[in-house]
């Protein structure tokens, strides 16, 4: 019967071989066997060696790429992390599901849509590495603010509607359709809205109402140069200087003063979650386990 030789005795004939030895030599002077059995043995060795080192290579090469998806996630977080233009509104100036124009208010909390959300497979996993980490305290306090933010604006935007339509008794519409006199919505309202917020932030406004609201009484309107803002005949003169004091009157507004508070908070909280983002990205990678980590034997 063939003497079987151990995985050891054949990782040392590999070595003996790879030093020069010849398989004939290992055969006579080590393992008293036939050259042939030194041979099958060395080759049985290196298929297992070539075995381990390629599925090192790819676990290797699977956690390159799964910390590159975590990576990739930050920067997915980084870029959903901004603030909303100026002329960003949650309910539409024109008549729509969700219009400012609606008789009741609209629940603003349905319609809000948060930019980044870590519930995603991705999101999940990159949680579990940094279950601890302080980016999800920051993260929430960036989500609270970002709601906030919101919420004031829709609250400006409320607030010019019914300024604007008790100072001059008349409703604001998006069509030419309703009797007249009344002022549109999406020219008024906007202009109104773009121009307050320029205020509130100490933005330079190109907007100056006494100057720039001008009568047509041939047609019966007021303009900003070639928007139309209403169409009042009769009572152009007297419509633009309520306009005018409706414009200084939410200048003033608390709805002005807490959209400026809520976009400079929003704006810190961005700061901060940017911060802890590029402080872990300097790490080249990722802490922490998760549960691909635990499949990969990591």
């Amino acid at each position: 019967m063939p003497k079987k030789f151990t995985q050891s005795e054949k990782l040392k004939w590999l070595e003996l071989y790879e030093s020069g030895k010849s398989e004939k030599y290992i055969a006579n002077e080590v393992a008293h066997c036939d050259p042939r059995t030194v041979k099958i043995g060395i080759d049985e060795v290196r298929r297992k060696q070539d075995v381990v080192i390629a599925r090192r290579e790819l676990v290797k090469d699977a956690l390159r790429k799964h910390q590159d998806t975590l990576f990739d996630e930050l920067d997915r977080m980084i870029v959903s992390l901004y603030l909303p233009a100026q002329d960003n509104v949650v309910l539409p100036w024109q008549h729509g599901g969700d219009s400012i124009l609606k008789e009741s208010e609209t629940d603003i909390s349905t319609l809000i849509k948060i930019p980044y959300s870590e519930d995603t497979a991705v999101g999940r996993l990159l949680k579990e590495h940094l279950s601890n980490d302080r980016l999800w305290k920051v993260l929430s306090r960036w989500r609270k603010a970002y709601i906030a933010h919101l919420l004031a604006r829709t609250a400006l935007q409320r607030k010019i509607v019914s300024v604007i339509q008790d100072e001059t008794g008349y409703k604001m519409v998006d069509n030419n359709k309703t009797q007249q006199p009344f002022l549109y919505s999406y020219t008024t309202g906007d202009l109104f809205f773009r121009t307050v917020l320029q205020n509130a932030l100490h933005l330079k406004a190109d907007f100056n109402p006494e100057h720039d609201i001008t009568v047509n009484t041939a047609n019966g309107d007021i303009r900003y140069g070639g928007l139309v803002l209403g169409e009042v005949p009769g009572t152009e003169e007297k419509t633009k200087t309520k306009l005018i004091e409706a414009f200084h009157d939410l200048k003033d507004s608390s709805e002005g003063v807490s959209f400026a508070e809520t976009y400079k908070t929003l704006e810190e909280a961005i700061t901060r979650v940017r911060q802890v983002i590029e402080n872990l990205k300097l790490l080249g990678l990722l802490p922490g386990q998760c549960e691909i980590c635990k499949r990969l034997g990591m």
